[in-house]
């Protein structure tokens, strides 16, 4: 019997034992759960703070890259075009955009520092690429998810992050432009009834892309070759009025500059345009093959390249995501009738496009990584319209894989995302500070000794952060000279230039205050002989280096003193 009564005793106590376990654990978990619930309400503003040190990563990386050969002719006119014009009083082998938009940027934050205006430009790109993508994004699909793992394949992109997106050049900043004409155009189609003012919206920045870089033309053929058939329920003359002339007129709004240049001097525009990289650029290349490795001549080479730059990094990832949303999308996918066959003729219109564009990458001659960026526009849509086909069980499976894509792509790159990260708070370190800096030295080094009128330099960009004349033959870079010898007089009557075979005549009318070189030995060789032939001072305290060598700087004595 007591037993028995110990028992029972013994199970009572086990019973209210289990019961404050219960009760713990009940606690334990509303505690858990009010937790979470406080940590998912935090979810966007630690993601914008992330999103913000990664922007702020960009920018200090873009700051701190190192000078490249390009922006010797791209920065430079963003000075010069306040009192001289393109092709006419200087070499330029671009159209004019980004000459232009980086002379813009310089008036309009009333700086003289060109590097550091001109590379913030590009860095201004990169906000509106970023806002563009998450914009669309959200417009089409409504998934946060899908639009934070887009944007982090722009911002954690190898491609982006090297020559492409970290230089004043004309690289990148097309991009956004194409991104939204484009965007604006898949928008339209899968909407009963396109707005005109959108689609000419949606002209003016594909034909501004073009008129920051040739090669984004390459957008457009392939757009209006599609809107002539789709969509396909509509007749010819509804594609005509709603899309076709109001593409066209913001086409042509949009390279208005462009046209009245080409108007005004053709043969001059198309000698810079056309001329110059269909001859003497490629002629260049060929007798100095194995000098780049970067560069790439035959059809071969530049397959293998664009090879490397698709297939690694954050562009396989990419890759590896639109190919599982294909696979989803075909096996079972949304909507139906009329609202899907829009999205699918947008979805073709966009491959057509990135088909085309992938292909035209291959033309010019030789290749360079930077070429075989633009595709990118296409594919980041095409995933866009290609989760919109998708059911919503099939997003749901879909977000742990995009979440888990999104930190791969972060962990990826964060070395060199961080890389200049500890220079954020000292910007006379920064590499545009440098390059200004080294400019006010080269102008007080003249002064010192007297000195006045042009610098002769094949860097003209330290010579004109200090608001120095530079030689018109050398206002842009090498590019003109070192081509001289492959360049024939029909082509070179349209060039300001001169050859390495000329220079001494040229100084002789008009002798260089200053002669910086140390950057390209062999074709500065005439400008050193003449310094040291001409008694030029050596300023043996002027310091400054790049990735093409030790700068040395000479400077023209005043005999009175």
């Amino acid at each position: 019997m007591f037993q028995s009564l110990s028992r029972i005793a013994g199970s009572e106590r086990v019973k209210a034992s289990d019961a404050v376990l219960l009760r713990r654990s009940s606690l334990a978990d509303v505690g858990l759960g009010r937790a979470l619930g406080s940590l998912q309400k935090l979810y966007p503003a630690l993601a914008l703070s992330g999103f913000g040190a990664l922007l702020i990563a960009v920018f200090a990386r873009i700051m701190n890259y190192e000078v490249r050969r390009d922006e010797q002719l791209y920065v430079p006119p963003a000075s010069l075009l306040d009192h001289q014009n393109l092709y006419v009083d200087f070499f330029y082998n671009h159209v004019p955009y980004s000459a232009y938009l980086f002379r813009g940027a310089t008036w309009l934050l009333g700086t003289d520092h060109l590097l550091f205006a001109s590379r913030l430009t590009v860095f201004a790109g990169w906000l509106v690429f970023c806002a563009a993508i998450a914009w669309l994004t959200m417009r089409l699909t409504r998934s946060r998810t899908l639009a934070a793992f887009l944007v982090l394949a722009v911002l954690t992109n190898d491609m982006f992050l090297s020559v492409t997106g970290m230089t004043a050049t004309n690289n990148f900043i097309p991009l956004p432009f194409a991104f939204i004409g484009l965007g604006l155009v898949a928008v339209s189609m899968i909407e009963d009834k396109p707005a005109i003012g959108v689609i000419i919206a949606a002209g003016i920045f594909l034909s501004v892309s073009a008129g920051l870089k040739a090669s984004a033309i390459s957008f457009i053929f392939p757009l209006v070759a599609a809107l002539l058939l789709l969509p396909a329920s509509q007749g010819f003359g509804w594609r005509l009025k709603y899309y076709l002339l109001p593409l066209a007129v913001g086409g042509l709004v949009g390279a208005a500059p462009v046209l009245f240049l080409l108007a005004q001097s053709p043969e001059l525009f198309l000698a810079h345009i056309v001329g110059f990289h269909t001859g003497p650029h490629v002629a260049y290349w060929q007798a100095n093959q194995g000098i780049a490795s970067d560069v790439a001549m035959s059809i071969a080479d530049r397959i293998k390249l664009a090879y490397l730059v698709w297939f690694s990094g954050a562009n396989l990832i990419v890759l590896m995501i639109a190919l599982l949303f294909a696979v989803m999308a075909t096996q079972r996918s949304a909507g139906a009738g009329s609202q899907r066959r829009q999205e699918l003729e947008a979805i073709a219109t966009i491959t057509v496009a990135g088909i085309f564009t992938l292909a035209f990458a291959f033309l010019p001659k030789p290749g360079f990584p930077q070429y075989y960026t633009p595709p990118m526009v296409c594919v980041l849509l095409l995933l866009i319209l290609g989760y919109r086909l998708l059911q919503p069980d099939q997003r749901s499976t879909l977000k742990p894989v995009l979440v888990a894509a999104s930190v791969v792509l972060v962990l990826a790159n964060l070395p060199r995302l961080v890389q200049h990260l500890p220079k954020i708070a000292e910007p006379d370190a920064w590499t545009v500070t440098t390059a200004h800096n080294a400019g006010l030295t080269i102008r007080q080094s003249m002064a010192q000794h007297g000195a006045s009128g042009p610098v002769a330099t094949l860097a003209p960009i330290y010579a004109l952060e200090a608001g120095l004349e530079v030689y018109p033959e050398f206002a842009t870079g090498q590019f003109a000279y070192r081509t001289a010898e492959f360049t024939n007089e029909n082509l070179s009557k349209y060039f300001r230039s001169t050859s390495p075979a000329k220079v001494a005549e040229l100084f002789a009318s008009r002798p260089p205050a200053a002669i910086l070189v140390g950057f390209e030995e062999q074709l500065e060789a005439p400008m050193l002989r003449y310094a040291l032939a001409h008694g030029y001072v050596r300023i043996d305290d002027f310091k400054l280096r790049d990735r093409y060598g030790a700068a040395v700087l000479y400077v023209r004595t005043d005999p009175r003193r």
